[in-house]
């Protein structure tokens, strides 16, 4: 799966350097290596500061699309809204 396929970094972004990403496109890049390295767990603690709604839109279609175990630490309303019908494990 090519990192643009998780909808996390737009395809003419992938032959960008790095350091030429803003702070949002860098943390989009993290999450999508992340998840194309295929993790049976991925542990987010507040992954949403700093995103715009849509931001957050992707994030969720993002996470949704994993097979791994996906524990998150959030305040974000929209998040939480998002993934209300996700299988939950409350503590």
């Amino acid at each position: 799966m090519s990192l643009s396929e998780l909808g996390l970094l737009r395809a003419r972004d992938t032959g960008r350097p790095v350091a030429e990403l803003s702070i949002g496109q860098q943390r989009r890049l993290d999450l999508a290596v992340l998840l194309a390295s295929r993790p049976h767990a991925v542990l987010l603690d507040e992954p949403t500061n700093h995103l715009s709604p849509a931001l957050v839109d992707e994030l969720t279609e993002a996470l949704g699309g994993t097979a791994a175990t996906v524990v998150i630490a959030s305040h974000d309303r929209q998040l939480l809204r998002d993934i209300r019908a996700w299988p939950q494990l409350r503590l």
